[in-house]
Order: structure tokens, then C-alpha cells, then sequence
């Protein structure tokens, strides 16, 4: 696992040695092959010959940082050998192309307006460009403090329900207004659910207070029904969401080249827990970035996730990119770190972030 805080020592490798891991990983990077010493010893000036390299390249595994395929005399980086490539190539105030930074500031001054909206454009701009699955964990709503439930006749014999939290934030929902309340029955109903639920966190107002409200209104058999219906809303949006996306090339990488990855890799984008409980375990981080079976298991073994913590008027949520080790990592976690922090500065002052502001 690496985070913001996290270095590796790099200095247990001699100069030739950090050389030849760099183009060892830059042509896995490139092919998702194994890379021989003839392929490094032809394209690339190392004025060595093959026989050095296998040499430095024996050396490389015994310290952790290639391995060879079983079916290939040629090698590959590990999971160590990756990290160093991160914190050899990772520099925030550079990798990130100017152009990028500027449309996705853009799309933040687009939307600015409807965070739903700010999520999703920034969602698909991360899998657009990254090439991998991105990743967005919305704010943990269950956290925010209710400030108010607001409830209006609208046409279509029909009920908004407003959720309004304390941060600013609302969340809407319609139902059908079964009963034909009036008005003021409606003016009635907000007066009553409000005065008792107002104020509380909204992960505690599911489990005790709804509870109290429908055994108060037991007699009244239409107003138990609604009140039930609005707790199963609160539970909505005590729900931590996450959705996935990804461009159509990204399963067209040799790391799925058989049905069964493919159903691997479904499977565990359908397991969204997983994905919930690694967040929450790495909320203090800014970024972090866990490379095969540090996410869980051994069936992640090919895969890497990247993800920074973004919060909105307090509440923490999570962005980042499922994919392949051999992904742009030069680009890839600056452009997460960068999106995280913008999106936290943009709901927080209502501004986008200089472009270099990393």
C-alpha cells in the first residue's frame, strides 16, 4: 500500500540498477510482455551487454523488484518493483498536462450548480481519460444533520419529499400521494415529522425516531403508511452510493483476455462493499493506492486501485480508478489527487482551484 505519506527506498539500487528496472517496466508498461535482456540491450543506450544485464536483472529479483513468468525467460515487474516506479516518476506539479487540468475545471464551473451533476461529469472524465474503471463514493450522507423534511403536493397526484441537511445539501424523492392529502393536511404532516426529527443525524433518525413516529401515529392507518414511506427515503439516503465507468477499451487489455477474467472482473465491480469498506479504512489518507491482493484477495492479483478523499461541506467522499498495473501512473494519480481537492475547494468556496494548485 502506498499513500501520501509512504516513500520507497530506492537507494538500495545502484544507479544501473534503477535504469534497467525503469525500461524493464516502461516495456511491460507498453506490451504486457515479459522483457528480455536482447529487448533491453537493443533499445535502450545502456552500452552493456546481454550478459551484464541478465546479470543486474538477477539481481533485481533477488531483491523483490521483477519476477519471471513461468512460460517466458524474460521478466516483469512486481508489485515493489511498480511502487518504485511510482515514486521515482511522480512528480504533482508537473504530470499532469495544463489542457487537462482546463477542462476539468471547466466541467466544474459546468455543473457547479447540482453536485449530482459535478459527481458524474468528473466521474466520466476520470474514465475517459485514465482508460481504466473510474470510481465515485458519494458523500456519506449519513453523517449530515437533518435540518429539515419538507413535503409538497405536485401534479400528477403525487408527493416531493425534500431532505435538507444542515451542510446544504438535499436529496429529492417523489411519492405517490395515495390519500389525496390537501394542503393542509400536508402543512400538518411537515409540522409533526419535523418538530420530532429535525437536528438528528440522519443515521440515527432511521433506527429511533421513525420507529417512535409510527407507534404514535398507529391510529391514523394513512399517516403510518406515509411516515413509512419517508423512513424507507431516509434510508435511501443514509446509503453510501458508488458507481463505476469505463470507456470500452478498457476490457480490451491482454489482463482480459479470456471469458473468465471478464467475469472475475464483474464480479468484483458488483461487490460495491468491498470497494465501501476500503474507503472508509483509508478515510484519513488524501490518496492511496493498494496494488493486488492489498485490496482484497487474490483475485484483485492484476489490478490496481487508485483513490483520493474529496469532502463536501464536511462529509467525505471518495474518487478514483480501478485498473490494470500497467496503467499511466504519471498522470493517473496526480489527476485523482487533483480531482479530489478541487472538488472539495469548489463545494467548500464556490471556486475552481488555480491550475496548479496540487
Amino acid at each position: 500500500m502506498l499513500n501520501n505519506t509512504d516513500q520507497i527506498d530506492n537507494n538500495l539500487l545502484t544507479d544501473r540498477q534503477k535504469k534497467l528496472l525503469r525500461a524493464i517496466i516502461l516495456e511491460y508498461l507498453k506490451n504486457a510482455q515479459a522483457v528480455g535482456s536482447k529487448v533491453l540491450a537493443n533499445c535502450y543506450d545502456f552500452d552493456l551487454s546481454t550478459a551484464t544485464i541478465r546479470n543486474e536483472m538477477g539481481i533485481l529479483a533477488e531483491k523483490g523488484y521483477i519476477e519471471q513468468p513461468h512460460t517466458s525467460a524474460g521478466r516483469m515487474p512486481t508489485e515493489k518493483g511498480y511502487k518504485f516506479y511510482i515514486n521515482d516518476i511522480i512528480d504533482f506539479d508537473k504530470s499532469i498536462p495544463e489542457q487537462k487540468i482546463k477542462m476539468m475545471q471547466q466541467l466544474l464551473s459546468e455543473n457547479y450548480q447540482s453536485l449530482d451533476r459535478m459527481l458524474r461529469a468528473i466521474h466520466h472524465f476520470m474514465a475517459k481519460i485514465s482508460g481504466q474503471l473510474s470510481i465515485i463514493a458519494e458523500p456519506d450522507y449519513s453523517l449530515g444533520i437533518l435540518r429539515s423534511i419538507q413535503i409538497f403536493n405536485i401534479e400528477g397526484n403525487k408527493l416531493l419529499i425534500v431532505v435538507n441537511l444542515e451542510c446544504g445539501i438535499e436529496k429529492t424523492f417523489t411519492l405517490h400521494n395515495t390519500y389525496s392529502l390537501s394542503d393542509a393536511q400536508i402543512n400538518a404532516l411537515n409540522r409533526y415529522i419535523n418538530t420530532r426529527i429535525s437536528g438528528k443525524p440522519i443515521h440515527k433518525i432511521e433506527k429511533i425516531a421513525f420507529n417512535d413516529l409510527i407507534l404514535d401515529a398507529q391510529k391514523e392507518s394513512f399517516l403510518s403508511d406515509i411516515l413509512s414511506e419517508i423512513r424507507n427515503i431516509i434510508q435511501q439516503v443514509k446509503q453510501y452510493n458508488i458507481r463505476f465507468e469505463g470507456e470500452a477499451g478498457f476490457i480490451n487489455q491482454p489482463e482480459f483476455n479470456s471469458q473468465e477474467k471478464i467475469v472475475q472482473l464483474l464480479k468484483i465491480i458488483d461487490n460495491k462493499k468491498d470497494f465501501l469498506d476500503i474507503f472508509q479504512q483509508y478515510a484519513t489518507e488524501d490518496y492511496t493506492i493498494l496494488m493486488g491482493d492489498e485490496i482484497k484477495g487474490n483475485e484483485f492479483k492484476d489490478l490496481v486501485l487508485i483513490f483520493g478523499r474529496y469532502r463536501v461541506m464536511d462529509l467525505p467522499g471518495f474518487i478514483g480508478i480501478l485498473g490494470t498495473k500497467r496503467m499511466d501512473y504519471r498522470e493517473n494519480i496526480p489527476m485523482i489527487c487533483f480531482a479530489s481537492r478541487m472538488i472539495t475547494e469548489m463545494t467548500t468556496t464556490g471556486t475552481v482551484m488555480p491550475c496548479r494548485a496540487v
